[in-house]
């Protein structure tokens, strides 16, 4: 590695944690504000008072795990702005003169931040999205004004399908805490044959969660069968001590909030769509291409970047740095608008490849146009 190579390697270190610490804190910043009323309520504590060292204390941890999720989101925006600010520095201080002077190309002197980018983007962001935020699922599933609330937010779970076609009911879902599993009170399930005529009602007054041998374990629970029209047998309830099920916590949390899939990582929602029946397969196909995707997409924003604001002409910095603010807005508008798009398939044989294509449209349109640029790179 050269001498030039470790300057600009070392400068490019710097400007992204600088970058990092930068867009993270303002949006952290902007979700307070348009959210402050709700983080600085207390519920369970209202008579009891709340400290400002305690509300303090729960903003910065509800925070500190948000970040985590933060990061993920601007993973692409962060390398941009960093190798941006790293080669326009070059400029401004006529180092890119005396490198052009010594016929050095332009694309070679942003070559370390290229890779350096590159290699951030291949290995932080997989690291934030399949190791540390799958961690954090109960942290980051809060809403802003539970931060203050002791109490587990509860919920119903209403005719959910399983893979054996019998429909699970529950009166009320309780999630995991730190003392006891997850639990639900009144089970209630009608299992069905293959005409979706109901074949038995299993019903008991609570259900836990075994996660070692995945079923619900059954307090009091009763199997009667449903005998058909022409039969005049009576029905005897049968003693059932568990309920074998794909139903697990998991699946009824991405039933009553579809946005938990954002948090899974890339094995469990390969999992959830191996499972015969799964519920929002639509969104989970979604969510597993752009995973795969964006990691090239944040990539293909540096490049666009970089044909940009590496130029041998530094009164144009600031042309050039609206030009790459232009570019790279068009290709997270295109994104965005992808990732949309991707959660309403047209129906027909296009409705299983429809989440890929729409995942990789903005490498497809993109990609070629950074190559482009790059070549075209005067030096």
């Amino acid at each position: 590695m050269s001498i030039l190579d470790r300057y600009v390697l070392g400068s490019f270190v710097r400007d992204y944690l600088i970058s990092l610490m930068a867009l993270v804190g303002l949006y952290v910043a902007l979700d307070m504000v348009f959210n402050f009323g709700n983080l600085t309520q207390s519920h369970s504590h209202a008579l009891a008072g709340v400290s400002m060292w305690r509300i303090t204390y729960d903003i910065l941890d509800y925070y500190f795990y948000q970040s985590f999720f933060f990061f993920s989101q601007m993973a692409g925006m962060i390398a941009v702005v960093a190798a941006s600010f790293t080669l326009m520095r070059l400029s401004r201080s006529n180092e890119m003169t005396a490198l052009l002077a010594a016929g050095m190309p332009l694309l070679r002197v942003a070559a370390p931040a290229i890779l350096a980018g590159a290699v951030l983007n291949l290995v932080l962001l997989p690291a934030d999205q399949e190791l540390l935020i799958p961690r954090l699922i109960p942290k980051l599933v809060r809403e802003h004004g539970d931060i203050h609330e002791d109490a587990v937010r509860t919920f119903p779970v209403c005719m959910m399908e399983d893979e054996r076609g019998a429909l699970f009911n529950g009166g009320l879902y309780t999630p995991a805490t730190a003392d006891s599993p997850p639990r639900i009170s009144y089970l209630d399930v009608v299992e069905r044959d293959g005409q979706m005529y109901p074949t038995a009602h299993l019903y008991a007054p609570e259900a836990v969660w075994n996660g070692r041998l995945g079923r619900w374990d059954l307090t009091e629970g009763k199997l009667v069968p449903i005998a058909s029209p022409e039969e005049n047998t009576p029905a005897v309830p049968e003693r059932v001590d568990y309920y074998q099920s794909d139903i697990s916590p998991e699946e009824i949390v991405l039933h009553q909030n579809e946005d938990t899939l954002q948090f899974l990582s890339l094995a469990r929602i390969n999992q959830l769509l191996a499972q015969p029946k799964n519920y929002g397969a639509t969104n989970l196909l979604r969510m597993r291409y752009m995973r795969l995707s964006q990691p090239l997409v944040n990539i293909i924003l540096l490049l666009l970047a970089i044909s940009m604001v590496v130029t041998r002409e530094p009164q144009t910095l600031k042309t050039s740095a609206a030009k790459a603010m232009l570019i790279c807005g068009m290709c997270m508008g295109c994104s965005f608008l992808a990732y949309e798009l991707a959660a309403s398939p047209p129906s027909g044989e296009w409705r299983a490849v429809w989440p890929a294509m729409m995942a990789w449209f903005p490498i497809f349109i993109f990609g070629p146009l950074s190559v482009y640029l790059l070549d075209r790179m005067k030096t």
